[in-house]
């Protein structure tokens, strides 16, 4: 790959190994329906996003089009444009066909959502996000008050329903909410009989709450039985009719893995023989009463959920302690060297992983690896490539046998969305001779006492890219006082509160300074003084990927 700065060829898909350029222009945060958080570097090139699996950005909804939007590069800027979709695109909360992407731009495209920066950038201070407020009438301030203060949901149910009967003046009422076992279920009414099934009205209430299920809108019934669908009570304002099915749309409860995404509940609403023409105080008192009563529900099912993540949350705290058992539990200790290690994932588990393995023949194999993405699906490629490395080097350990073999295991096992980057090496202790391979990771920097450095290039693609990577075996000779510091990008690109990463230089500046200040300064004192740095430079801000870093000294 041709750097555009200095026109030297590199491996490195993310930084020019010559010039240190940046490849990447920008970063893409996605939250996708489930949850996940996953980031996505983005390069001057076209990206499709949607619901086709061969689009670039996959967002697995019915409320996507195949071929939903277009992020594309143009003139040294992004731009995103709507493909023609059937529910558009939102940017910033406006609704846009085709728009150029500013830093910190966020982009709602159906239920993910997608954060545009740029890494290096300062955070745009004249932005003003404006606030609205939403106007409730004295009465329905009064049935919010009584709803909130109501803890068996049999209780608020029964207060929406007659809040809902008091406002429209409904004959009949019903509230139904789903049930994982028995589908939907009627839990108040109001005159509106419960049928039975293989009864004809059973199988058209069925109807409409699966209709209202999948389309996620509501819906009208006129006096001829025709069914209108509309997103908000204000778009029917005029509009005769005979019924109503409303649903109660979460904003926080998120669906299991594999798991449609269902509405909280549904009200049908029938009203008398006549037909009543929907006014604009009805409207905004029942689109009022509804927001507040989704608030409610919310908050009751989110408490039953509370306790359900209180038992995740003990299975993935033993989760984590399974994995730290993975990685070294004390560091080695091999002749004329000193070393220490430091490891911690941004969540309960993590894609990073090191290790420190003593060989025959005063050798010692080093390897650190970074796994792209975040959370339990990094954690599990981790281990398998730490167990496949460990396995492989019982019969073969040089550099580049050792690449070709983890990428190959990393091709036939990756379902695709993952890959990792590594650097692997043999030291020799004895003579200080370091032979290593680089695919894809971070330059590992070594630091002489003369003031000078080197980097560790890559010298192949990341593994899980390409079926055949070409590695290429390099050896650099460490010499007393010599200082080499191996790392993940999780240190480097740690952000500030303006999202700003920090670099290699200053983590560079800071062992630079502990090695001038103290001489004789040991391996774990000169992390400690990067880590420091780290920390001075992230602040208060949570940490955005998980950290490794290594620090060998040549005694």
């Amino acid at each position: 790959m041709t750097c555009e700065r200095c026109g030297k060829q590199s491996p490195n898909v993310l930084y020019c190994d010559s010039c240190g350029e940046r490849r990447f222009k920008a970063k893409l945060r996605i939250v996708d329906q489930h949850g996940t958080d996953q980031g996505l570097y983005l390069f001057p090139q076209d990206y499709i996003i949607g619901r086709d699996p061969k689009s670039d950005i996959l967002i697995t909804d019915a409320a996507v089009s195949r071929r939903h939007a277009r992020i594309g590069y143009e003139k040294g800027r992004f731009f995103i444009e709507d493909l023609g979709s059937k529910n558009g695109l939102l940017v910033n909360g406006q609704k846009q066909t085709r728009v150029w992407l500013d830093n910190f731009d966020f982009i709602q495209i159906g239920p993910a959502t997608l954060h545009f920066y740029f890494p290096d950038s300062d955070f745009p201070e004249e932005k003003v996000h404006a606030q609205t407020g939403i106007f409730l009438q004295e009465t329905l301030l009064k049935i919010s008050r009584e709803m909130q203060n109501k803890n068996l949901l049999d209780d608020i149910l029964n207060i929406i329903a007659d809040a809902v009967t008091s406002i429209t003046g409904a004959r009949e009422l019903a509230i139904f909410l789903p049930d994982r076992k028995k589908g939907w279920v009627q839990k108040v009414t109001r005159k509106l009989r419960n049928p039975e099934p293989g009864e004809t009205n059973f199988d058209k209430t069925q109807k409409i709450l699966e209709y209202v299920s999948q389309k996620r809108s509501h819906f009208l019934i006129d006096a001829s039985g025709k069914r209108f669908a509309f997103t908000a009570l204000s778009k029917i304002i005029g509009q005769d009719y005979q019924g109503l099915a409303l649903v109660l749309r979460s904003s926080k409860l998120k669906p299991a893995v594999n798991q449609a995404e269902q509405p909280l509940g549904v009200l049908l609403i029938r009203m008398p023989a006549r037909n009543y023409p929907m006014d604009t105080r009805t409207a905004l008192l029942l689109e009022s009463l509804l927001n507040q009563a989704t608030v409610v529900l919310e908050n009751k099912l989110l408490y039953r959920e509370a306790i359900e993540k209180r038992r995740i949350d003990h299975e993935l705290e033993l989760a984590r302690s399974i994995q730290n058992g993975l990685l070294p539990r004390e560091v080695v200790e091999v002749a004329h060297t000193d070393l220490a290690a430091y490891s911690m994932p941004c969540h309960y588990v993590g894609g990073d992983y090191y290790d420190l393995l003593p060989l025959p023949d005063s050798r010692l194999a080093i390897a650190v690896a970074d796994i792209s993405g975040k959370g339990i699906g990094a954690a599990l490629l981790m281990s398998s490539l730490q167990g496949s490395l460990r396995a492989q080097i019982q019969y073969e350990q040089q550099p580049v046998a050792m690449v070709q073999h983890l990428n190959r295991f990393i091709c036939s096992t990756n379902p695709g969305s993952l890959f990792a980057t590594l650097f692997y090496a043999l030291y020799h202790y004895n003579d200080g001779r370091l032979d290593y391979a680089n695919a894809g990771h971070n330059p590992p920097v070594l630091l002489r006492p003369d003031g000078s450095q080197q980097l560790l290039k890559s010298s192949t693609t990341a593994l899980g890219i390409l079926e055949e990577a070409q590695p290429e075996e390099r050896s650099v000779q460490l010499h007393p006082g010599d200082v080499l510091l191996l790392y993940t990008d999780g240190l480097t690109e740690a952000m500030d509160r303006e999202m700003r990463p920090l670099g290699i230089q200053p983590m560079v500046e800071a062992a630079r300074s502990a090695m001038q200040q103290y001489p004789d300064i040991a391996a774990t004192e000169i992390q400690k003084a990067v880590l420091q740095r780290v920390r001075q430079h992230v602040g208060e801000q949570p940490a955005h990927d998980d950290l490794t870093l290594i620090v060998l000294k040549r005694r």
